[in-house]
């Protein structure tokens, strides 16, 4: 398994390496990194799931980006060169040409700015997985949109009642066979069609933390890698992220390593 994204360190030049966790640090090429939201977060949520499994085959791809696409371009030049069955795209500054350069025979998830330029480039279809929260996927259902900024009004303030609407428009554009879209109500879908909606745990503070989002996206990720069916690591992921906040008893001021921290504790609930 593959994770590729920017961390928001200025001057960090690229690096390909095995991670592992060290309490609260990511350890990448004996260089730290905080488990913090973004890339990090996804990072920490993936070791934390795998660690269950007794299993640590997680190699990652970052470079440093605050915004200038510097480390997003290192990124694009790296992926030409994966070898591995699931490549999950995360944080990165959408470039069109590149993304058009990366061997699709993978199964590619895409999160972020991975969907972005998916949808900039409109190559969705080549994805495995897309997860957008409810504004990402108004961006997706723009078929005029290039960027998440540009998304026309009378499709962005669709509220979380009419998601079945948006994913509907999504989908006569070039979608990947399979998304979840997050929100108050998480929607699992399966070419176009909604297979599965899970609202229960509701834990309102998790949508004020960051980085949940990209927690479901780790675990799930981390399901497909150790053999589960997409549609059962779809569903059993958004219990399980939804599982941690009642766990930690979450408040707006939980900090998500603390939630990663319980993702053993939670998967022992779900998988006998």
């Amino acid at each position: 398994m593959i994770i590729a994204g920017t961390m928001p360190i200025k001057g960090l030049d690229l690096i390909v390496g095995k991670a592992t966790l060290r309490g609260n640090k990511i350890i990448i090429n004996n260089k730290e990194f905080p488990v913090s939201m973004g890339t990090g977060a996804l990072i920490g949520a993936v070791l934390k799931t795998l660690e269950y499994f007794d299993n640590d085959d997680v190699k990652v791809i970052t470079a440093g980006d605050i915004g200038e696409g510097d480390g997003s371009l290192k990124i694009y030049e790296a992926l030409k060169e994966v070898d591995d069955d699931l490549l999950v795209i995360h944080y990165i500054k959408p470039k069109i040409s590149k993304i058009k350069e990366i061997d699709f025979s993978p199964k590619i998830i895409a999160d972020a700015g991975g969907m972005y330029v998916a949808k900039a480039a409109n190559i969705g279809d080549k994805f495995y997985l897309f997860l957008p929260d409810v504004g990402e996927l108004a961006f997706l259902a723009d078929e005029k949109a290039t960027h998440p900024a540009y998304v026309r009004g009378f499709i962005s303030e669709i509220d979380d009642k009419e998601v079945p609407k948006l994913i509907e428009r999504a989908y006569k554009l070039k979608m990947p066979k399979y998304m979840v879209v997050k929100g108050e109500t998480d929607y699992v879908v399966n070419e176009g069609k909604i297979i599965d909606t899970i609202k229960e745990p509701k834990i309102e503070a998790m949508e004020c933390i960051g980085g949940t989002g990209d927690t479901l996206t780790g675990i799930i990720s981390s399901l497909v890698s150790v053999g589960f069916k997409i549609e059962d690591a779809m569903s059993l992921g958004c219990k399980i992220n939804r599982k941690l906040g009642e766990i930690v008893n979450a408040k707006p001021n939980t900090q998500i390593v603390e939630i990663i921290n319980v993702i053993p504790e939670v998967l022992k609930e779900y998988i006998k």
